[in-house]
């Protein structure tokens, strides 16, 4: 149990170069330990995870660890008892501002805005709209992403 009271089941962690030759390995050994856990996935949400992951991780290597193959980049997921999906992914980058990208998005929540992102922007907006919950550290080197495994159900009026 952790101080939240949530018991976690550890899936994934591990430390990887910065080289996006890993990123479609570590994607699929995070989401093959996931389904260990979670065997009832459903392929939306399969796909979710794989976005949410391949986008985060290519973040870390390309924007906050510039290709420096010098560096490198932390993975953790775990699993909740109450089926939530909790992902942290740091690298040794500078760090920098997430909610500067979202900020040109934020005053108009009813229109996507994808034109007016800039291309770094898009895949943390992407992201933002696949989980429940993303944060990030105060450096902007460490993100942490909350998303629930149960299906969202949308229903019309």
């Amino acid at each position: 149990m952790n101080s939240l009271g949530l018991e976690i089941f550890n899936v994934y962690k591990s430390v990887i170069p910065s080289r996006i030759e890993v990123v479609n390995r570590t994607v699929n050994e995070v989401i093959q330990s996931v389904i260990n856990i979670y065997s009832n996935m459903d392929n939306d949400l399969l796909f979710e995870l794989k976005v949410v992951l391949n986008e985060l991780i290519l973040n870390a290597i390309i924007h906050g660890n510039k290709e420096d193959k010098d560096k490198f980049v932390e993975v953790n997921a775990a699993i909740t008892k109450s089926n939530y999906f909790l992902l942290s992914i740091s690298d040794e980058g500078e760090g920098y501002d997430y909610n500067f990208y979202l900020k040109k998005c934020s005053e108009n929540k009813d229109v996507l805005c994808w034109n007016d992102v800039e291309e770094k922007g898009r895949g943390i907006k992407i992201v933002k709209s696949l989980c429940d919950n993303i944060r990030f550290n105060e450096k902007g080197n460490k993100v942490f992403v909350v998303k629930s495994l149960e299906k969202h159900y949308i229903t019309s009026e």
